[in-house]
Formats: C-alpha cells, structure tokens, sequence
C-alpha cells in the first residue's frame, strides 16, 4: 500500500513541476526591474488624439487639419513628373480644374518638380476657436526611387485659363500669415501657407532627392498646443522630382481644361550650348 502511495505521489510531481517552472518564468518576466507588474494588452490601441504639453487628451478634435501640394519653392508652377502614357491620356472630362488635374495626378504616381514643396494647410474648425500659431516639419518615412523600367517620364502641366500662383509668398509675408491670430467659427474653414521648418537636428527643411513623408503639424488652439502627423489620404507625400538638366530637356505635355480642352505637347531637347528653340504643337482634345 505505501509503495503504491509512493507512486502516486511520485507521478503528480513530475506532473505538476512542468507547470510550476513554467508560472514562475511567466511571474518574473512580467515583473520590470522596479518591482511594478507590466500588463500586455492583447488588443491594438485605438488612434489617439492630440495631446497637449500639460498632458490632457482632447476627448474630441477641436479641428480637422489636411494639407496639399501647391507648388515648389524654385518653379513658377506646379509641374509633374509623370509616365508619358499617363501624360498623353491626360485627366478624365470629370476634371475640370487645375487644383483637380493636381490631385489626379499625384493619384496617379506624378511626382511635384522642383528642390522642395510648397504646402497649404486647410483648417476645419468644429467649435469656436482662436488659432493662435503653428509650426510644420517634414518626417520622411522613407527613399523612393525610380528606375528605366517605371519610365520613360516625362513633364506635365495644367493650364485652366485663370492663372493660380504656386510659388512661395515673401518669407516674411508668410510668416505674418502663419502667426496672425485666426478667430474661427464653428464650421468655418480656413487655408493657410504651411512653410517647412528644419527640424532641430538639421539645417534643412526638406531632404534632398525623391523622398516620401509626412507632416509633422504643431498648431495652437486656445493656447493648448496640439501636435498632428498628416499624409496624402491614404499614403505619404512624394517630392521632389528632376528630369530636366544641362544639356537635356524632357518631353514636356501642357493640358488646357478650360475653356476648350486642348494638348500642347514639346519634344524632349538635347543639345551641347545653348538650348535650342521649343518645338512645340498643340491640338484639341
């Protein structure tokens, strides 16, 4: 009887060590190094929202913030690259402007032509509220780049028949835009000119070569600062691209929307000294 009793007991240790061993390592990797428990959440957290400086969260946006691409700080205009098929199809009849040719193109891979872009900040106030300043970064989220295969690539441009400045205001102008106080009403929208700051760490406000990012938008609401990261739609921004260097111009497709839609198409220019004359053509479409 004791012998059996013996076995008994014998098999229930050697069933229960195991699970005991295997507590006791789950006990002392939960437990940080002060002593405190640390409770893993087996769920995804939900966004957040702005958080202030004095650490209060906003239980409801005060505002919506969104951001477009205007123009480069060296263009005269907004111009893309862009795939020639994509370029000769030109935008479908639904579009009927050059702030709407602007967006189907980045939807459809053109990319802004210049050194660094130009952004406008639109505000959506959902209360009354004063905006008192704000600030914008740039947050690159990683380096495009493009190869033969994606191409060839050529230049695209807008035309509407009402001319839209794209280039940046007098630094000092936009400034006082920026940092004037707004006192806005609840529904009101506003657009603002967002000029790039350089981050602390560097001297430079955009990064150079093709890079996508987003915006890191610091803005004051009732004198609480709320910070935004903001993208196009769905995905990161892209800028800048370059096709045209010395001694080569890049094929070159011009689409007026209005009053009668037309395609004004200049073949690409290869030269040794001083660039030659445009040819150029233009036909309705």
């Amino acid at each position: 009887m004791n012998t059996d009793r013996r076995q008994a007991a014998w098999l229930v240790a050697v069933l229960l060590l195991p699970a005991l061993l295997a507590f006791g390592v789950v006990r002392l990797l939960s437990t940080r190094d002060d002593g405190t428990r640390r409770v893993e959440s087996p769920l995804p957290t939900a966004p957040s929202h702005p958080v202030d400086p004095s650490g209060g969260v906003d239980s409801e946006p005060d505002i919506d913030l969104a951001t477009r691409i205007t123009g480069t700080v060296d263009g005269t205009e907004l111009t893309f690259q862009i795939t020639r098929d994509r370029a000769e199809a030109g935008p479908p009849a639904s579009i009927g402007d050059c702030r709407q040719f602007a967006e189907w193109a980045m939807r459809n891979g053109g990319i802004p032509v210049g050194f660094e872009p130009v952004h406008t900040l639109s505000v959506h106030a959902r209360r009354n509220l004063d905006v008192n300043g704000m600030s914008v970064t740039v947050v690159p989220v990683g380096e495009a780049r493009l190869t033969e295969q994606d191409g060839p690539f050529v230049e695209l441009a807008c035309r509407d028949g009402t001319p839209t400045p794209t280039t940046t205001p007098p630094a000092e102008e936009e400034g006082e835009v920026v940092d004037r106080p707004h006192v806005l009403t609840a529904g009101q929208t506003i657009e603002l000119p967002a000029p790039l700051e350089a981050p602390y760490d560097t001297d430079e406000a955009f990064p150079h070569g093709l890079v996508d990012y987003q915006l890191k938008v610091r803005i004051e609401i009732d004198g609480v600062v709320q910070e935004h990261l903001l993208r196009n739609g769905s995905a990161p921004f892209r800028c800048c691209g370059r096709l045209t260097y010395m001694g080569f111009q890049a094929a070159r497709y011009e689409w007026r929307l209005s009053p009668d839609r037309s395609l004004r198409y200049c073949a690409e220019l290869r030269y040794t000294t001083d660039p030659p004359p445009a040819k150029c053509a233009t036909t309705p479409r």
